[in-house]
């Protein structure tokens, strides 16, 4: 299978690399995911007591004690508003931070008001992460919003571990870890557009032979390539 590069359209012009032999259009794999069952990172509190909307809610009291909230996102989802908080610990080194990504949500069942749902943590003697986004948009299809979170770990080609989660559900249902490639939202179909490079044999690192753009749609629990092409570079 060819290697999947992402190449920076100004570092092709700055290289004056041409194109390399014929493109090879070899498939990139369907994903598929089954929901992930919700699981909570150490320190996260389990939920919180105050039955205010999420304009209200101090996301400092989302994130494990001692953790610097860097960003958050609010969302109102099929099943009510929902959170998206994103967290640092402090360190001497920038690029080497323990972080985490959680969501929540507000129930209405007489349980408390505020739950958390699903997180993850990236303790950075293990899984250094240099820093997390988040992007809101229904990529599964549902009608209600999502949250498509990318965790970069950095390096030449871009790596990073891209999760889609579906807040109504408070459930992961999509994660691909690699480098050279980007995932981002797809509105027509509602899905994911994953944009790859294509190197054909021989094709120096700064240069592919051309782009594979591939859309994948999300049915009944599988993830499905709706469309898929490539074009010369």
């Amino acid at each position: 299978m060819p290697r999947r590069v992402l190449a920076v359209v100004a570092l092709l012009a700055l290289t004056g690399c041409t194109s390399g032999p014929a493109i090879q259009t070899s498939s990139i794999p369907t994903r598929t995911s089954a929901p992930v069952p919700p699981h909570l990172p150490e320190g996260i509190p389990p939920t919180y007591a105050d039955d205010v909307d999420a304009a209200n809610v101090p996301v400092a009291a989302l994130v494990p004690l001692g953790a610097g909230v860097t960003n958050s996102w609010t969302v109102e989802t099929a099943s009510g508003e929902a959170i998206v908080v994103v967290w640092e610990f402090p360190g001497h080194d920038p690029f080497r931070r323990d972080r985490g990504v959680a969501a929540w949500r507000r129930f209405d069942d007489g349980g408390a008001p505020w739950r958390a749902t699903w997180g993850v943590s990236y303790p950075a003697s293990r899984n250094p992460v240099l820093g997390i986004d988040a992007r809101i948009a229904d990529v599964t299809g549902d009608g209600s919003p999502d949250a498509l979170l990318t965790a970069s770990t950095g390096g030449s080609g871009g790596c990073a571990a891209v999760t889609v989660l579906n807040l109504a559900a408070g459930s992961q249902v999509f994660r691909d870890t690699g480098c050279d490639r980007a995932i981002d939202p797809s509105a027509d179909p509602p899905g994911l557009r994953v944009h790859e490079a294509v190197y054909a044999p021989g094709d120096p690192h700064c240069c592919p032979s051309g782009f594979r753009d591939t859309i994948l749609v999300y049915e009944n629990g599988t993830w499905r390539t709706a469309s898929e092409s490539v074009s010369p570079a």
